[in-house]
């Protein structure tokens, strides 16, 4: 079952995301990172292809 929402922690990200005219759910503290936001933006196909853009290289 593919998840309903994506969380974004970083900023840089999720303002690029905001540009491409992504819609954000919510912002929300991050539970796993003290004093961090999370982006969740609605998850589809056009979102998981722009985040590949955003991967981090090894």
């Amino acid at each position: 079952m593919e998840e309903k929402f994506k969380c974004i922690l970083s900023m840089r990200v999720a303002k690029h995301l905001i540009g491409e005219g992504f819609i954000v759910a919510d912002i929300e503290p991050s539970r796993r990172y003290q004093g961090k936001l999370v982006f969740v933006f609605i998850n589809s196909p056009e979102l998981i292809e722009e985040l590949k853009k955003f991967e981090r290289k090894a």
